[in-house]
């Protein structure tokens, strides 16, 4: 008897283990048609000697390097750092404030290419040879940025596709690139910004040396995103010890809505670590 309850067992513990799935994976191609949104995917190398004399052309970061930096924001983040939960909710501002524009932009062109007599009828526009990039990130702010650049290759088509048939002119055309394009490159400043020192909201609430040099390089902390009060729907789980040393260490702190805070936390987007882009995985 005890033998066949010892083998019952062990199969119950066979079949749980056969019920744990794998490495959740997928991968992302983007379709990049316009050497402007290329160009701000690959960036541009400082080059100190310039041309003809002139001065040299500073670096321009591209997509790949901002990829990289919203990582170790992120990483920065999960880590207590104050400074990145200030900069993510700077980027995710800037992000609606992009999408906004260029879905605004797309619309102001769509009119114009639409209106045209009823005989003359346009296609869609798209390069012979798109570059296809893959993308990976490990972070959902790096994919935000990502479909922005998407949105402006976009808008580029339709610029340069109405300018070719003289429905704007070559001026209206660089200005819709530039008021576009300044988009991205305003999100890849504020990343650029972020300096990583190791800082902490306890090193904040305690005034430490750290605390007071990353007030002299990045400026100060609002104590709403000390609090977590405010905060990237991107951010990882706030550390609740520090908000709870935060609310013994400021009197003048509004309790009741950081005590909510800690017991009903807003709904947070998927753990990045549950997506991966082929082969890697990030769910170890």
């Amino acid at each position: 008897m005890k033998e066949n309850t010892e083998n019952a067992q062990s199969d119950d513990i066979g079949k749980k283990k056969e019920l744990r799935s794998g490495a959740l994976r997928s991968s992302l191609t983007i379709e990049l048609h316009t050497r402007y949104a290329i160009q701000l995917w690959t960036g541009r190398e400082a080059d100190a000697r310039g041309d003809k004399g002139q001065k040299g052309k500073w670096r321009i970061i591209g997509m790949p390097f901002f990829l990289h930096l919203a990582n170790r924001i992120n990483e920065a983040s999960v880590q207590d750092d104050p400074y990145a939960d200030s900069v993510m909710l700077k980027l995710e501002d800037t992000f609606s404030e992009g999408n906004r524009v260029i879905e605004q932009l797309v619309n102001e062109l769509d009119i114009i290419l639409r209106n045209v007599p009823a005989q003359i009828s346009l296609s869609s526009v798209g390069s012979v040879s798109p570059v296809n990039i893959g993308v990976f990130s490990r972070t959902p702010v790096g994919y935000r940025c990502v479909w922005l650049l998407v949105g402006f290759d976009q808008l580029a088509l339709k610029a340069f596709q109405a300018a070719h048939y003289g429905l704007i002119s070559h001026r209206q055309r660089d200005e819709y690139l530039h008021r576009a394009g300044s988009s991205i490159r305003k999100i890849f400043g504020i990343a650029l910004h972020f300096q990583r020192m190791g800082v902490t909201r306890l090193d904040v609430i305690q005034n430490t040396p750290l605390a007071l040099e990353a007030t002299k390089l990045m400026g100060e902390v609002s104590f709403n995103v000390l609090s977590g009060k405010s905060r990237s729907s991107f951010s990882p789980p706030i550390n609740q010890e520090s908000i709870e040393l935060l609310l013994a260490a400021n009197e003048n702190a509004d309790k009741a809505d950081i005590v909510q805070l800690l017991e009903d936390p807003p709904e947070s987007v998927i753990d990045p670590s549950l997506l991966v882009a082929d082969p890697k995985r990030i769910d170890d």
